[in-house]
């Protein structure tokens, strides 16, 4: 049995002085939840942290010593969040990267969309405001809106790297690694197909919102920079292969139609 309802994760690396308001809105979020009766573990995972970084979540753990601090040497941002779901104690994973903030409801509202729907689910806000140097709105589409395409995900990625789902199906979705010298990157891209993969789906939680903070340096302008695309997989030929399965069937409906 989980120990707690939610494990509120913290991801850092090199965010710095950043990284205090991320982990106030973590504490935010969490102590939110609380207040509607649900328990919530933080954990922080620093990854080959800076010295300043370290420092920032060091000094916040004082003040807030419910904060367990992991370090971990993986280089890399998709085995670090792995460590996270092995070392989490809750029945849900959250994640927040160390310079973003959630709004306040996100844990709430997702951990209440989980509770009602029990299939293997990828919980995400319904938008995402980006602030900083490129400042924007995406909207998150929900993969049972009937405007989506799940092909759409062979060109470009529909949702971001803050989700929320299941310990249990997190587990059996790993992140894959980003290795830039052989052209292979977009941890979360590679990790939303695999969702699908494994029989999950991506839905969002209406009425929630992330704000990310968008850098003139950051792992996404590097890993476009060095041309890279998602970990190989055989996503697109399952897709290519259920429509022409679909057409197939859609071929012989007409034919017995016609006869």
């Amino acid at each position: 049995m989980a120990s707690f309802d939610i494990t509120a994760v913290i991801n850092g690396h090199g965010e710095g002085l950043l990284a205090h308001a991320s982990l106030r809105s973590l504490v935010r979020s969490a102590d939110a939840a609380r207040e509607r009766g649900h328990s919530v573990e933080l954990l922080a995972v620093l990854d080959r942290p800076s010295p300043l970084t370290r420092e920032v979540f060091e000094h916040f753990a004082r003040t807030c010593p419910e904060l367990r601090i992991e370090v971990v040497q993986h280089g890399d941002l998709g085995y670090a969040r792995n460590s996270a779901i092995t070392l989490a104690n809750g029945e849900y994973v959250a994640f927040l990267d160390a310079d973003d903030i959630w709004g306040e409801s996100w844990l709430t509202l997702a951990l209440e969309a989980a509770r009602a729907d029990s299939r293997n689910i990828a919980w995400h806000p319904e938008v995402n405001v980006y602030f900083g140097v490129a400042p924007h709105l995406f909207l998150h589409m929900d993969m049972e809106d009937p405007r989506f395409r799940v092909a759409t995900l062979a060109h470009t990625n529909a949702w971001t790297s803050l989700c929320f789902s299941s310990v249990a199906f997190l587990r059996q979705v790993p992140y894959a690694g980003t290795h830039l010298k052989d052209h292979i990157g977009y941890e979360d891209w590679s990790f939303n197909v695999d969702v699908i993969r494994q029989g999950g789906i991506h839905k969002i939680v209406p009425g929630t919102a992330h704000a990310i903070r968008t850098r003139h340096t950051s792992l996404v302008k590097a890993t476009s920079a060095a041309g890279c695309i998602p970990r190989p997989s055989g996503f697109l030929r399952d897709v290519l292969r259920q429509r022409a399965k679909a057409a197939d069937a859609r071929r012989s409906n007409e034919a017995l139609a016609s006869d």
